[in-house]
């Protein structure tokens, strides 16, 4: 049977974040189709599983040497694996070794999972404005040597994926040669879609962090105090500077709730909770944020973030500029249920056609025979 390895830092166990399960749920998908599977990440916990869901994981030390980066780890994994299919979904020094390290005769492919990926310079501007001068003077030139590894590596990739035709635009403009492959997601057979019946709950889901400014829903709730519906956050705090804020909010908003952490495997059952899902983030890739919505009916109104189009011109939800006109479109939403059914079975229809995990596979199975 073929064998493919997923490189990348994470297993989603580890750290739940969209491109740890992506990674996950092909390498499932994989598997059920008779491939042998492998996957290294990094993990440092003891009773971290060496076999889940009948694919083999190898672990490498957590927090490396930064110019290193566990290379002769994942030099070990490739030759005792043998991997005829590399898969990489980071743009870091492991994209430089899954690539440079893989088998003269492995198919190795390089996944873009966010829109600065494939660029050296793109994330110095956030660098700079979100880090202190000390932090900054030892941080860009880190920064620059790791990126700039990850993009030599990734031009070498024998099959390039976007997640977009925004991305695909973008990573053409680098230099890469990409192909467009959806994110993709299994409709579980007993998934509920929302009948936007009831009191309304608006949903906001993601790691609360500075870059998904979580303060903006805290004020978006803060503004709706006087309609009757509940405003739901869930994700694992992951800043210091989101710790207050968040705090202020459970104490002062009385229609704000904290879910905490959510894991994948139940967080579904969110969503179909969920009347609106939105997003405050202040960069993406392709967020599974909204596919996950879509799944199930949930309309999206997002702030600044619009992945092709698929809110202003395809109609799957709203997009705002400004708070003030995310405000205004929540508020018009919530008093339309009509409305919301509409646009939720729009999306529904849409995710079944774009984001079906199986045909995905599909067809990253007809690229890895046409290169190998």
């Amino acid at each position: 049977m073929p064998k493919i390895l997923f490189v990348t830092q994470y297993h989603y166990l580890r750290y739940t974040g969209g491109a740890e399960l992506q990674c996950w749920m092909l390498a499932r998908e994989f598997q059920r189709r008779g491939w042998d599977v492998h996957y290294v990440s990094e993990n440092n916990r003891p009773d971290a599983p060496i076999e889940l869901d009948g694919i083999r994981l190898h672990y490498l030390p957590e927090l490396p040497n930064w110019r290193d980066g566990n290379r002769a780890g994942v030099a070990k994994v490739m030759n005792d694996v043998k991997p005829d299919v590399v898969y990489n979904r980071v743009f870091n020094l492991y994209t430089a070794h899954a690539i440079n390290l893989a088998p003269e005769h492995a198919v190795t492919i390089w996944a873009s999972a966010f829109i600065h990926d494939g660029s050296k310079w793109a994330t110095i501007p956030e660098l700079w404005e979100t880090k202190s001068l000390k932090q900054f003077s030892v941080l860009v030139h880190r920064t620059l040597y790791i990126r700039s590894q990850a993009r030599k590596a990734a031009l070498r990739a024998k099959i390039q994926l976007a997640q977009s035709n925004e991305q695909v635009t973008v990573l053409r403009g680098r230099g890469f040669s990409p192909v467009l492959l959806r994110n993709s997601f299994e409709f579980p057979v007993d998934m509920k879609t929302q009948t936007h019946e009831g009191k309304p709950l608006v949903l906001w889901v993601g790691s609360v962090k500075q870059r998904k400014r979580p303060e903006l829903f805290f004020d978006l709730a803060k503004r709706c105090t006087n309609l009757d519906c509940e405003f739901v956050m869930a994700g694992e705090l992951q800043d210091e500077q989101s710790k207050q804020p968040l705090e202020k909010a459970q104490r002062e908003l009385k229609n704000f709730r904290y879910a905490g952490f959510v894991p994948p495997e139940i967080v579904g059952k969110l969503y179909e909770r969920a009347h609106i899902f939105t997003s405050t983030s202040q960069s993406e890739g392709f967020p599974n944020t909204f596919i996950q919505a879509w799944q199930r009916a949930v309309p999206i109104i997002s702030l600044e973030i619009d992945p092709d189009g698929l809110l202003s011109r395809e109609g799957l939800g709203e997009l705002a500029l400004s708070m003030s006109e995310m405000e205004q479109k929540l508020r018009a939403l919530l008093a339309d249920p009509n409305r919301r059914r509409e646009i939720g079975q729009s999306a529904h229809e849409f995710a079944k056609r774009e984001f079906d995990l199986q045909a995905n596979v599909n067809k990253l199975e007809e690229l890895i025979a046409q290169h190998r």
